[in-house]
């Protein structure tokens, strides 16, 4: 059963902006003055921020919908089960009635409304050392980015919601900003994070190297090349590193070097990743399946238009062996990034190789092609690759950009970039032939936040 948040309760919503956890009675009757009053109601409200990245109970934002439609809405990833809003998802033609697009957008606005109450009340919370004032509301303002550079990725310019509105009228008031402004709050957003968390070696909690990290994506996404270079960098400089084997990183149990901000999960408190992507028999429903497109990236010798196209599938590339398996019993394909269906492995929100393949792309832009390559082959040689000769392998800046975004796919696949990715590299419409439709390269803004809000959010062209 999923929850569903509309504009009248994320004004209510979390007003206590603790841990659902921690709760008895039901959150709409949690008093806002006295949701947040001293140290201990603090440190409480930043631990339900992060839950709300987590999100169990309903599977909508990492732990399930937000993480599934990244990827379902690319050529990565099918629909292989019986949701009919994630088949709309997997044929681009979603609708604005789309459920699970409603319960994204306001699972997103629920992370954020957590956070504004925290940003508003912690200035003046008593019982605080400046030292961790400080960083708690660094690690706020780090949140609130992430889940607006998320929103926008998806919808475009959104309503920017950053205090806590004083009654439903005044939450349903709150017009769409422009895409424009809504970068502009992330960016404001990771100054401040930067500016005031303290260094901490917990990778389950923002610090100042997953700032800088996501902030070499955020520029990424507006182009700001240089910026991305200068990001990353800063990024690198906490000690990040690829760790030596790619199946290391996606353990239940234990981190890496190339962790930089994980969402913790476990039997209790599971995602639901393992559970829709893998295949019956093996742990999982197989609501998502890899499509033959992605099999073949990894082995090009996969001949798509045969039934039984995963017969003799051997790639060469050592990430496939941690991300696709074979139901022996169908012989089709299935993801196996998530090792069990159990749900208990932490999800990865970054990782180093992400922020290598960022700057790489970036410096491939300023066609300074030698760096590029140089840092892409870091991820080619950790998966047993041979590393590129630049005028050999890959001559033209083209050339490089390709195989960046090879990469990109092949590191990156089934954990949410891939539809990302083609919408801000301009390939969407082309790579998944939605030349009559090209308008569903933005989601749509679900129809009943526009029935509630007045006058109504202008929906996005094309729906």
């Amino acid at each position: 059963m999923r929850i569903r948040w509309s504009v009248p309760a994320l004004v209510l919503a979390l007003t206590a902006a603790c841990d659902d956890t921690l709760t008895v009675e039901p959150i709409n009757e949690v008093a806002a003055d006295v949701a947040i009053v001293d140290a201990a109601t603090a440190r409480a409200a930043v631990a339900g921020a992060y839950d709300a990245l987590q999100d169990d109970a309903s599977a909508t934002y990492y732990s399930g919908d937000f993480a599934v439609f990244s990827d379902l809405s690319a050529d990565d990833v099918r629909h292989s089960g019986t949701f009919d809003t994630y088949r709309q998802a997997d044929r681009n033609q979603l609708a604005p009635s789309n459920g699970t697009i409603e319960d994204i957008w306001e699972q997103l606005y629920v992370a954020v409304t957590r956070v504004n109450r925290i940003i508003e009340k912690l200035p003046s919370v008593p019982g605080l050392e400046e030292i961790e004032r400080d960083d708690l509301l660094g690690q706020a303002y780090f949140l609130r980015a992430l889940s607006y550079h998320n929103l926008v990725k998806l919808f475009g310019g959104v309503p920017l919601r950053l205090t806590t509105p004083a009654s439903t009228d005044e939450a349903a008031t709150i017009a769409r900003a422009s895409v424009d402004e809504t970068y502009t709050q992330i960016f404001d957003d990771l100054d401040q994070a930067i500016a005031l968390i303290q260094e901490t070696g917990d990778v389950t909690v923002a610090t100042r190297g997953a700032a800088w990290a996501l902030l070499s994506r955020v520029h990424l996404f507006r182009g700001n090349w240089a910026d991305v270079v200068s990001a990353a960098d800063s990024a690198e400089s906490y000690g990040y590193d690829l760790t030596a084997e790619f199946g290391d990183l996606f353990q239940a149990e234990g981190g890496t070097e190339e962790d930089i901000f994980k969402i913790p999960f476990t039997p209790e408190e599971a995602h639901f990743l393992g559970w829709y992507y893998r295949a019956k028999g093996y742990g999982g429903r197989y609501e998502l399946a890899p499509t033959c497109a992605l099999v073949n990236a990894f082995d090009a010798s996969v001949n798509c238009a045969a039934s039984d196209f995963m017969t003799g599938w051997s790639p060469g590339d050592d990430r496939a062996a941690f991300s696709i398996d074979v139901n022996t019993s169908s012989n089709t394909p299935f993801a196996s990034k998530y090792a069990t269906g159990i749900g208990d492995e932490d999800l990865h929100v970054i990782r180093f190789a992400e922020v290598i393949l960022n700057r790489a792309e970036a410096y491939a832009r300023l066609n300074n092609l030698a760096a590029a390559v140089a840092d892409y082959n870091r991820t080619r040689v950790r998966a047993g690759l041979a590393p590129h000769v630049l005028g050999v392998d890959v001559t033209t800046q083209q050339d490089v950009l390709n195989a960046i975004w090879q990469e990109r796919r092949l590191e990156l696949a089934f954990e949410g970039f891939r539809w990302p990715d083609l919408v801000r590299t301009g390939r969407a419409v082309t790579v998944l032939g939605i030349g009559d439709r090209p308008h569903q390269v933005l989601y749509p803004i679900p129809q009943a936040e526009r029935d509630v809000t007045n006058p109504p959010l202008e929906q996005n062209p094309g729906y």
